[in-house]
């Protein structure tokens, strides 16, 4: 369990610079590909999280309930939100990055709360 919760204060901060970032592509729309890429590492790294998760919970570790919605909206938020955001105007597609990337950091928080 040791792992998963220093590996969730990772996150949380790979998150939070995700989010600064994107919040950045808003005003400066150039820097969208080096910052999509930057969030793609970040959901590789949710999805070893989760992983370590149910690593656990297969090992008899058991987390409370809302630790799982948490921890699947920290999975899917920024993954889904790419994925709208893909292919739309130069306006709107940093709006979904930036609301998923903030989406995610804010799931991360909550998912470590919950424990």
């Amino acid at each position: 369990m040791v792992i998963h919760d220093r590996f969730g204060i990772v996150i949380i901060i790979i998150a939070v610079v995700g989010a600064v970032l994107a919040v950045i592509s808003l005003l400066r729309p150039a820097m969208l590909p080096m910052i999509r890429a930057y969030l793609q590492l970040t959901i590789a790294a949710v999805g070893l999280q989760a992983l370590v998760g149910i690593v656990l919970v297969i090992t008899g570790q058991r987390p409370q309930p809302l630790h799982w919605f948490y921890g699947a909206a920290t999975l899917l938020a920024l993954p889904l939100a790419m994925f709208i955001g893909n292919g739309r105007g130069a306006r709107e597609e940093p709006l979904w990055v930036a609301g998923g990337a903030v989406a995610t950091m804010l799931f991360a928080f909550r998912a470590i709360t919950t424990g």
